[in-house]
C-alpha cells in the first residue's frame, strides 16, 4: 500500500477532510471481565461507545475486529491451548461485545486467530475498499492486540490515531511502556473529544447517550 502523502501527513490540529475508519479491537466480554483492567469497564465502555457514536453520527466506516474461537477449540492460539484458555468461543456469552460497543448493521466485524486485526486479510481489503488513509483505534488491550493492530496499520501505510481514553489494559505497566514506544513512532495518542473535533463528528449528545447507555 503507497504510503500518505505530505499532505495527508500534515501537523496534528490542522482541520481537514480525513478519510478515517474506526477500529474496535476485542471489546468482548471474556476479555472485559478479566480482572485487573484499567480504566475500569465502564469508563472504558463510556469513552469507547461515545467514540463509536460520534463516527456513526459523522459517517465515519466502523469496523469491529475479534477474536473468535472454533467451539472445538482447534484454532486457539498455542499459549492459550497450552495454558487450557477456552475464552471468545463462537456462539458463547463470551465472545459478544457488550451493547454500547456492537456492531449493526452494515459494520463488518471480522474475525482474527491472534493479536492483530491484520491477521485476516479482509481487514486490510476492507480498508483499502473504503478509501481509507487514517485509522483510529480503540480497544483492548493496549499491550497487546492493540499494539499488534496499531504496528501493522502502520507498517502498510496508514496515519494512526489510538484514543487514548478508550484503550485498557490489564497489565498497566506494560500498557505504559507500550504507549511510549508507540507513541512519535506508529501513532499519534489522543482523546476521544480530539479525534472526534478532528474527524468533524463531537458532540455532546453522543458523549451524553454511550455515558448513559455505558451506565445501563
Amino acid at each position: 500500500m503507497r504510503r500518505p502523502s505530505d499532505e495527508q501527513q500534515q501537523a496534528p490540529g490542522s482541520r481537514r477532510l480525513i478519510p478515517a475508519a474506526l477500529i474496535l479491537v476485542d471489546l468482548q466480554r471474556d476479555f472485559l471481565d478479566r480482572p485487573g483492567l484499567e480504566p475500569a469497564e465502564p469508563e472504558l465502555l463510556a469513552r469507547a461507545g461515545a467514540l463509536l457514536q460520534g463516527c456513526r453520527t459523522g459517517g465515519v466506516p466502523v469496523l469491529h475486529v475479534h477474536t473468535v474461537v472454533r467451539p472445538d477449540g482447534s484454532d486457539r492460539m498455542p499459549h492459550w491451548v497450552r495454558n487450557g484458555t477456552r475464552q471468545c468461543v463462537a456462539g458463547t456469552p463470551g465472545v459478544r461485545a457488550p451493547d454500547v460497543v456492537a456492531p449493526i448493521a452494515g459494520e463488518p466485524l471480522i474475525p482474527k486467530p491472534f493479536f492483530s486485526g491484520f491477521g485476516h486479510p479482509a481487514l486490510a481489503a476492507t480498508l483499502t475498499a473504503l478509501g481509507a488513509r487514517t485509522v483510529v483505534v480503540a480497544g483492548i488491550y493496549l499491550h497487546g492486540c492493540v499494539r499488534s493492530t496499531v504496528m501493522d496499520a502502520y507498517e502498510r501505510g496508514f496515519e494512526v490515531w489510538v484514543a487514548a481514553d478508550a484503550v485498557g489494559s490489564n497489565e498497566p505497566e506494560h500498557a505504559r511502556l507500550t504507549r511510549r514506544y508507540l507513541e512519535g513512532r506508529a501513532a499519534s495518542f489522543l482523546d476521544v473529544d480530539a479525534i472526534l473535533a478532528r474527524l468533524g463528528g463531537a458532540t455532546a449528545t453522543a458523549t451524553a447517550t454511550a455515558t448513559a447507555g455505558a451506565g445501563g
